[in-house]
């Protein structure tokens, strides 16, 4: 037979427990909304992207991440979930010639410019979505996503409060002789690398004429956060050095984080900096 004390000691445990319980749910309800994460692939003006957010009814701040070079947009899931979780509405394009898409073979700086083109459609197509806000929209990219991130950001119709470009640079011109450079790509036919002396030629001039590096100073009211590897060999940092130099004077919220022992890659940490970022300046 149970005494008295140990069903006392008994139901203060099983209180305790409950209220553990409950803090763990109420922390979850707080931090991840009433809703669901919803990740769906739609097409927007004939272009394919993943919408991530949180299913409660709100009306949510837009953020776009862009994947890489010869990648699609699946590979931003990760990130895209993280920024849902937050609060925000976030899409996911294939670039130009890339993930479903079926354009014939680009240059590098071709993808990135083109790409860069069809944001202001993309944007302006959600417009009238009850699920998001135009108005508060940020941009975050890797690599290649990185760059059209700065020439969006430098010339796109619909200004960002916020960018976030990722093991990337804002020069183009600092390609220039690279392979990355000379690469031609689809998603159809794959890389290939040109060679002629002409082709090059026109790559290297259309790379000049379209560096958005020389009108960095259109960068002056938006709050910029800059993640480049300290060991990157493939998109070195020089860019990005140069641009906190020369915008500095004129941008107070222009931040660069070198990643100790990191070459050209994402990590978890840079991901983390992204969400915290936009919190800070997309609300």
């Amino acid at each position: 037979m149970i005494k008295k004390k140990d069903r006392i000691a008994f139901i203060a445990l099983l209180f305790l427990f409950i209220l553990m319980i409950y803090f763990v749910v109420s922390q979850y309800n707080f931090n991840h909304g009433s809703g669901e994460i919803t990740s769906r692939t739609v097409l927007v003006k004939e272009i394919p992207v993943v919408e991530t957010y949180l299913d409660d009814g709100k009306q949510r701040p837009m953020i776009i991440v862009q994947h890489g070079f010869k990648n699609k947009k699946e590979a931003t899931d990760e990130l895209a979930k993280k920024l849902a979780g937050k609060g925000f509405f976030v899409i996911a394009p294939d670039a130009y010639a890339h993930g479903q898409r079926g354009e014939s073979p680009a240059s590098l700086v071709e993808i990135i410019v083109n790409t860069s083109k069809e944001y202001d459609s993309l944007i302006e197509a959600y417009s009238k979505d009850r699920r998001t806000d135009i108005t508060k929209l940020g941009i975050t990219g890797f690599s290649m996503g990185g760059c059209i991130t700065f020439y969006y950001a430098v010339y796109g119709e619909h200004h960002p409060e916020a960018i976030a470009p990722v093991i990337s640079t804002p020069d183009f011109e600092q390609l220039i002789g690279s392979r990355l450079s000379r690469s031609i790509y689809s998603s159809a036919q794959g890389v290939v690398i040109a060679e002629d002396e002409n082709t090059i030629t026109a790559i290297d001039q259309y790379i000049i004429k379209n560096s958005p590096f020389k009108d960095y100073k259109n960068l002056k009211d938006v709050a910029i956060l800059m993640q480049n590897g300290e060991l990157d060999d493939y998109v070195t940092s020089d860019g990005v050095y140069r641009l906190e130099h020369v915008l500095s004077d004129i941008n107070p919220k222009v931040q660069l984080l070198m990643i100790p022992e990191t070459k050209h890659q994402v990590t978890g940490e840079m991901t983390d900096n992204i969400v915290a970022f936009m919190e800070q300046n997309v609300y």
